[in-house]
């Protein structure tokens, strides 16, 4: 697992040095939460692997990664040799001209993910396991998680309840807590399966649409423009069934009527749109968001 995250960091590096703005030590150790000495040693391993790291000296120690030109471009994307794979499906077993085609569809096509897409495959490995956890009923340690909350990160251990739809949140117990909380798959450096049996008796009755968890069922109604409608739909598709034509107003909008655990998760949302949406009611609701908008450091 020391070695996947490794391998992650380095990764992580890579895309944020390929989009031309550069980035410091400092800047990087921030965003990897680690040492700048570590991040040094990551950027001589990409070094000596062929990538050409450049340092401008007069821009304060800024980093940039170049990549040279490829000798010769791929002859069929990864979606095309796809597309030629399930044709070579339907030759028959023995014809002749079978395997000459499969070995040059081998040979000129992009097999090599880039950066972005290995990260995408490590999270999706990461959803495997936790779906495999929340299956069996077993405790999972989540590595290193950045909160962004108290903006630190650290390895947590929790019992998963559930995967939000579109798999990028997990709904689980916090075994230091007792406490049903939120977490995001991308937040996560890494998933290690335990072999502790899970024991708090939780069910997904007690999250609302945003997977907070709370004592009681709060109230809560907005007014939507139509965009921020869109918005909430698409972040959280069960909000629909909430959510009907304001026709009382006369303007062209929404309106949201739903019952939540916690204020934390639509409260973000609202807070999020400020101009978008009103919060109609309960006062308590309002209460909590003007509270939030005095603690903001803008």
């Amino acid at each position: 697992m020391i070695e996947q995250a490794k391998l992650l960091r380095v990764l992580q590096i890579i895309r944020m040095l390929r989009n031309g703005q550069g980035r410091t030590l400092a800047q990087l150790a921030q965003a990897l939460d680690c040492s700048t000495r570590t991040v040094r040693r990551y950027l001589d391993l990409l070094g000596e692997v062929g990538y050409l790291v450049d340092e401008r000296i007069n821009r304060r120690g800024v980093f940039f990664l170049f990549e040279g030109e490829p000798k010769q471009a791929p002859f069929f994307t990864a979606e095309e040799s796809a597309l030629l794979e399930q044709a070579l499906a339907g030759l028959a077993a023995g014809h002749p001209l079978g395997a000459g085609l499969r070995h040059k569809l081998r040979r000129t096509t992009e097999l090599i993910p880039l950066a972005d897409e290995l990260v995408d495959l490590q999270r999706g490995r990461m959803v495997q396991q936790l779906s495999t956890a929340v299956l069996e009923r077993k405790q999972v340690r989540l590595v290193r998680y950045q909160s962004a909350d108290s903006g630190t990160s650290r390895d947590r251990v929790v019992e998963p309840v559930a995967l939000t739809e579109g798999f990028e949140q997990l709904n689980a117990v916090e075994v230091s807590s007792g406490q049903l909380r939120t977490y995001k798959i991308r937040r996560m450096e890494d998933v290690v399966v335990l072999d502790h049996p899970c024991v708090h008796p939780v069910t997904e009755e007690h999250l609302d649409l945003f997977g907070m968890s709370g004592p009681t069922w709060l109230p809560v109604v907005l007014r939507l423009t139509e965009r921020a409608y869109r918005l909430l739909v698409e972040e959280n598709a069960g909000a629909r069934q909430f959510t009907s034509p304001d026709l009382a107003s006369g303007e062209r909008g929404y309106v949201f009527r739903g019952q939540l655990r916690s204020y934390l998760g639509i409260g973000r949302f609202v807070l999020g749109l400020p101009t978008e949406v009103r919060a109609v009611e309960p006062e308590a609701f309002r209460v909590f968001l003007r509270e939030k908008v005095a603690r903001a450091r803008w």
